[in-house]
């Protein structure tokens, strides 16, 4: 929040109020009034900022996956897979353990969004499953990785974050993000088995 812009001071506390709201009471059972009583502000301010519901959930998604991106670093650059792999998780990880309301209303209501909002998800979405998959192709130009169907793994490694948020959000599960993601990587590289296979 920006202390020095009270415009934007403002419509960060609309947001905030809006992602508690949200978050308690899901979008279609919360109501503008709710936002306002939580904000401490009358309900037209509201509309100064947003011109309804729907448009206060657009800005908070677009805005918590700015927030997403930026905790997960610069993953690309540089370093061996594993290194961008241990950043990765380590980044996700932390992010639904930081942002319990956030992560709650991105992955808990999706199903209330609009067309134009889930078209653009799913723009998001494809652009993270490029990079990943162009992350594995240089893996295995580089000899880290064997030779394997990169969008396959790409499912796989989204699967594998995306089903951390219930625990985290709705089950309250705490794991210090590094060693977590120590491990998680190392299954992933080294698989489970006790034992050296051939494949």
């Amino acid at each position: 929040m920006d202390v020095n812009n009270p415009k934007e001071s403002k419509r960060d506390l609309i947001m905030d109020a809006a992602i508690q709201v949200f978050s308690r009471k899901g979008y279609h059972h919360s109501k503008m009034e709710e936002i306002a009583v939580e904000a401490g502000i009358g309900k037209g301010t509201i509309y100064e900022y947003f011109p309804g519901k729907l448009q206060l959930l657009q800005e908070i998604m677009e805005q918590s996956y700015r927030l997403y991106d930026h905790s997960l670093g610069s993953i690309m650059a540089g370093g061996t897979l594993e290194d961008k792999l241990d950043a990765m998780i380590r980044g996700h990880l932390q992010f639904c353990q930081d942002n319990k309301d956030l992560t709650r209303i991105l992955f808990l209501d999706t199903g209330v969004i609009d067309e134009e909002l889930r078209q653009w998800a799913w723009k998001k979405k494809a652009e993270k499953e490029q990079y990943l998959q162009e992350m594995f192709a240089q893996a295995t130009r580089r000899g880290e990785i064997k030779p394997v169907d990169n969008r396959l793994l790409t499912i796989v490694m989204g699967g594998i974050l995306m089903s951390f948020w219930a625990p985290i959000v709705m089950g309250n599960l705490q794991v210090d993000a590094g060693t977590a993601a120590q491990q998680i990587k190392n299954m992933i590289m080294h698989g489970i088995s006790n034992t050296k296979g051939s494949d």
